[in-house]
């Protein structure tokens, strides 16, 4: 680790500029699937981002939503 550290801003304009090399995925035509989602969809991933997925016990609703979701994704490929 450094001594000094840069500020937040430039270490964010740093990991952004890198992360745009990998292009962006609403221009790659060969991706079938979409990367639009509803702006509801970004509200909910922002409000639970911190949530720590693995420990299911302390988060049983979102262990619940998980199943449920699983299950309507296999269920759009298996009818």
């Amino acid at each position: 680790m450094p001594e000094n550290s840069i500020p937040k801003e430039a270490a964010f304009q740093i990991i952004n500029d890198e992360l745009m090399l990998d292009g962006n995925p609403r221009l790659n035509l060969a991706s079938f699937v979409t990367t639009w989602m509803e702006p509801e969809c970004d509200k909910l991933i922002m409000a639970s981002i911190n949530k720590n997925y693995v420990d299911m016990d302390e988060y049983p609703v979102t262990t619940e939503l998980q199943i449920v979701g699983s299950i309507n994704l296999v269920l759009c490929f298996h009818k």
